[in-house]
């Protein structure tokens, strides 16, 4: 497996971009917690716009990172977990998909931590994860909105997104343990 080379500068434009998102984080509970559901959609739209920027402006600037291929997914859970269990509590989303979108958080967590201690390498984030947040994200704002089908068709399509995305980093980190 072949990666591209990246630089260890923790402050570029595209970290900066990340940690915004982390820290939109609280906001979009407080928000959810107090049931303010058009600035919580507005807020996470904001959070997705973000997660594309960053890894845009991060490829564009050439400044790519280390620290980038940990912050960006790190915000990207941080944020996603708190959306989906505040949801959870305001009766939005049903408890196992709530478990199963943090469990997979976790398996990739756990993964990437076993990976970097045994290869020293820190693995980017892939575009079947980014399309599953994605999916999530769609679904948590489809909840904030609606309760029905499309709901329902939105939770089984993120639930195979995530089953794709686990898939594919279990394949990735088995070809770089080899």
């Amino acid at each position: 497996m072949r990666l591209k080379p990246s630089s260890t500068t923790f402050l570029t434009a595209s970290n900066a971009i990340s940690l915004v998102r982390l820290v939109l984080t609280g906001p979009v509970v407080y928000t959810l917690l107090y049931e303010h559901y058009i600035a919580a959609f507005a807020l996470c739209w904001f959070g997705a716009f973000t997660d594309w920027l960053d890894g845009y402006v991060a490829r564009k600037t050439n400044t790519v990172s280390e620290w980038g291929k940990v912050i960006d997914p790190v915000a990207d859970k941080v944020l996603v977990g708190a959306v989906v269990v505040m949801m959870l509590v305001k009766g939005l989303l049903p408890a196992w998909f709530v478990i199963a979108v943090v469990a997979r958080d976790l398996i990739i967590v756990v993964a990437a931590i076993y990976a970097r201690r045994r290869t020293d390498v820190v693995l980017p984030s892939l575009m079947s994860g980014k399309l599953a947040v994605s999916a999530i994200a769609l679904t948590g704002v489809v909840a904030m909105l609606t309760n029905g089908i499309v709901l329902n068709w939105l939770i089984g399509l993120s639930c195979g997104l995530m089953a794709l995305s686990l898939w594919h980093y279990g394949k990735r980190l088995h070809g770089l343990l080899r």
